[in-house]
C-alpha cells in the first residue's frame, strides 16, 4: 500500500511500546531506581553506561552518546527506515497501521512482501516438521536424528523438519496456496536459474529463528549418499542476514542473560546437543565464520564466551580466530576441551550429558589453550622455535584491552618457554607498528562520534526540553535570532515547531530533530540529573544571559554600521537616525538588565 502512516498510528506506537522489554531483547538491563542500566549494544563496554527510562520512553548511552526513542532504537539495531521501524513496532504491539494523505505524516511504500515472506517461512517450517514427524517421507531423516540421540521433545522444540525429495513439490504446494510465481521468486526458496526447483529437497531441515522465535531461514543437511554439499543454507534475504544472526539465540537468550556466559558452537547439531543436555546457553554462527555483528548481539548479555568448536584442524583454526575476535570485544574467553569425540553431539551419545557438563565446567582460559598449542607446534628449545612461538602469541596479546592482561600474558609466555620476562616485553614493544604496545596511550573509539560540549545557550535549551513547562517563558523572552550557537538555535526552532503542533515533549523533540548529534544532546540531558528538579531560576538566569548577549551583539553591530555610514543623501540621513535610535533603545534595555 502506498501512502502515509497516520499520526494516530505513530502516537499509538509510541504510547504502547514497552521500551525496557524492547531493548531488553538486545542487552541485559538492571533496574536502578526509576531507570534501567546495561551495557550499550552500540559499542564495546563492560561497565554499564547505557540507560533506559521507562517513563519518558527513551534510551541514552553516556559512553558513546547514542540516544533516542523506541523507533530510533529499532531503526539502528535492525537497519530499518523510519516507516519500516514504525510498522515493525506496530505489528509487535498488535496496532493496526492506518494510512492517510497529506503532509506531516510518514510516507511509506509497502506491498506486503516482507510480511508475506515471513508468513511463508513459518508455514513451510510447520509443513517440513509434519513431514519429519508424521509422514512416511521423513522416516529416514527421523531415524537419522534419533540415532544422533535427539529426543522427541528436542525435535519439537527446534521444529526440525524434512524437505521432500521431489524438487518441484514445494513450488506446486505454494502455488496452490495462492502465492504468485513472481512473489515466490523473491523468497530465496527456489533456484535462481531454475525457478521451479526448490533449494531444499531430500534434506533434514533446521529452521533458523530470529530473536522473536519466528522462522526466517533454513539450514538443510543432506542424508545418506545423496549428491550435493553436506549443509545448505538459505541465501541472504531482506529479513535475514547470516552475519547478524545466531542459531538458537531465541532459545538461549534468557540463560545467557542469567549466566552472563555464552557457548559458541560450530553447527546446528552441536547447539542442539548442548540444549538437550540442559546446557541451554549455546548458540552458533550460520554457515560463516564468527562475525563482529554476531559478537555485538552477545555484548549486552554476556561477559564470558566459551568456545566449543570441533577438535579437527579446521575447528582448531576457527577457535584461534574466534579467540582474537572475542578478546577484541573484551570478552573473557575460555575453551571447552572435548576428549574421546569430535564434537558435543558425539560426546552426548558416547558418554552422556554429565560428561558434556563437566567439559563446560572445566573450560580453560584461552591463553592456556594457545600456549599449549604453541608448545606442540614448537617443541624444541632452540632460539628459533622460541622466537616463532613468541611472535605467534603476540597477536593474542595485541587483542587484549587491558595493560594488566597484556603484562600477565607476556609473563605467562616467558614462563612457558623459559624466557626472560623483560626480553619478551622488549620484543613485544619493539615490533614494527606494534598495535598492542604496553603503556602506549590508545583510544578505543566509541561509535566513532565526536560529541559536542554544551555551551550556555545549548544548556539553556536542553534545560527547557527537560522541563517543558518552562518553554512558554523562553519563547516570550527570546527569538531564534537571540541565539548565537547554531545547535541551540535549531533546538529552539524545533521546540517552537513542537509547541505549535501542541506537543512539547521529549518524544516530539526527538522526532522533530533529525540531526543525530542534537538527538544525543536531548537524550543525554534527559538521562542525566543535571536538569532535573526545580530549574525555574536557572532557566530565568539563562534567558536573561542569552538576551543580554544578544543585545550586546546587536548594539555592537549597529555601532559598526553607524561608523561605516557617511551621509550624503537625505535617505542616508534618515537611515543614520534610525540606527542611532535603535542603538539608544538597545543600550537602554542593557542598562535595565
Amino acid at each position: 500500500m502506498a501512502g502515509f502512516i497516520s499520526k494516530d498510528t505513530i502516537e499509538k506506537v509510541r504510547e504502547s511500546v514497552d521500551i525496557v522489554s524492547l531493548i531488553g531483547d538486545y542487552t541485559n538491563l538492571t533496574r536502578r531506581g526509576s531507570q534501567y542500566w546495561g551495557c550499550c549494544p552500540f559499542h564495546n563496554e563492560k561497565t554499564p553506561s547505557f540507560t533506559v527510562d521507562s517513563v519518558k520512553k527513551f534510551y541514552h548511552c553516556f559512553g558513546c552518546g547514542v540516544g533516542g526513542d523506541a523507533i530510533k532504537f529499532v531503526m539502528e539495531m535492525e537497519s530499518l527506515s523510519y516507516p519500516d521501524a514504525i510498522s515493525e513496532l506496530a505489528k509487535k504491539n498488535n496496532i493496526e497501521v492506518t494510512y492517510e494523505s497529506g503532509s506531516g505524516n510518514v510516507k511509506i511504500e509497502r506491498d506486503g512482501d516482507l510480511d508475506t515472506v515471513r508468513e511463508v517461512y513459518d508455514r513451510i517450517a510447520s509443513t517440513f516438521h509434519f513431514f519429519l514427524t508424521q509422514n512416511q517421507m521423513g522416516r529416514e531423516a527421523l531415524e537419522y536424528i534419533k540415532g544422533r540421540g535427539l529426543s522427541e521433545e528436542t525435535i519439537s522444540k527446534f521444529k526440525l523438519g524434512y524437505a521432500p525429495s521431489d524438487r518441484t513439490w514445494l513450488k506446486k504446494f505454494l502455488l496452490q496456496k495462492n502465492y504468485s510465481a513472481q512473489f515466490l521468486s523473491k523468497t530465496g526458496l527456489f533456484s535462481k536459474n531454475y525457478p521451479d526447483i526448490a533449494l531444499f529437497s531430500g534434506r533434514l531441515i533446521f529452521p533458523i529463528f530470529d530473536r522473536k522465535g519466528e522462522a526466517v531461514a533454513f539450514g538443510g543437511r543432506i542424508l545418506g549418499d545423496a549428491d550435493g554439499p553436506k549443509y545448505l543454507n538459505s541465501p541472504e534475504l531482506p529479513h535475514y542476514k547470516k552475519r547478524e544472526t545466531l542459531y538458537a539465540f531465541n532459545f538461549a537468550k534468557k540463560s545467557i542473560q542469567q549466566k552472563k556466559t555464552v557457548i559458541l558452537c560450530e553447527g546446528y547439531m552441536d547447539v542442539i546437543a548442548y540444549h538437550q543436555c540442559g546446557i541451554d546457553n549455546a548458540v552458533a554462527p550460520l554457515g560463516t565464520s564468527l562475525t563482529e555483528q554476531q559478537l555485538k548481539i552477545l555484548q549486552g548479555f554476556a561477559d564470558t564466551v566459551l568456545l566449543s568448536f570441533d577438535s579437527d584442524g579446521a575447528g582448531q583454526n576457527a577457535t584461534k580466530r574466534a579467540i582474537l575476535m572475542c578478546r577484541e570485544f573484551n570478552f573473557t574467553t575460555k575453551i571447552i576441551r572435548l576428549s574421546g569425540a569430535k564434537d558435543p553431539a558425539e560426546i552426548m551419545i558416547k558418554f552422556g550429558p554429565e560428561t558434556l557438563t563437566k567439559s563446560v565446567e572445566n573450560a580453560i582460559l584461552d591463553s592456556d589453550f594457545l600456549l599449549s598449542k604453541l608448545k606442540e607446534s614448537y617443541p624444541s628449545d632452540s632460539p628459533d622455535d622460541k622466537t616463532k612461538a613468541a611472535l605467534a602469541f603476540f597477536s593474542y596479546v595485541d587483542s587484549l584491552r587491558s595493560d594488566i592482561q597484556k603484562e600477565s600474558s607476556l609473563e605467562q609466555l616467558a614462563q612457558s618457554f623459559n624466557l626472560a620476562p623483560e626480553a619478551v616485553k622488549r620484543d613485544f614493544n619493539n615490533r614494527s607498528g606494534a598495535r598492542g604496545r604496553l603503556n602506549a596511550k590508545t583510544e578505543h573509539g566509541q561509535n566513532g562520534t565526536k560529541q559536542v560540549k554544551p555551551n550556555a545557550e545549548l544548556r539553556a535549551v536542553l534545560a527547557v526540553i527537560s522541563n517543558p513547562d518552562e518553554y512558554q517563558k523562553m519563547r516570550r523572552e527570546l527569538t531564534s535570532d537571540d541565539f548565537e550557537d547554531p545547535m541551540a538555535r535549531e533546538l529552539f526552532l524545533n521546540l517552537e515547531e513542537c509547541y505549535r503542533k501542541g506537543e512539547v515533549s521529549l518524544s516530539a523533540m526527538l522526532v522533530q530533530s533529525q540531526d543525530e548529534e542534537i538527538q544525543r544532546q536531548i537524550t543525554g540531558a534527559s538521562a542525566s540529573d543535571e536538569f532535573h528538579g526545580d530549574m525555574a531560576k536557572y532557566i530565568d538566569d539563562s534567558i536573561a544571559l542569552i538576551k543580554r548577549k544578544s543585545l550586546k551583539r546587536k548594539s555592537k553591530k549597529l555601532s559598526e554600521r553607524i561608523k561605516e555610514l557617511h551621509p550624503v543623501t537625505s535617505d542616508d540621513e534618515t537611515l543614520l537616525k534610525e540606527f542611532l535610535s535603535d542603538k539608544m533603545q538597545i543600550d537602554r534595555h542593557l542598562r535595565q538588565r
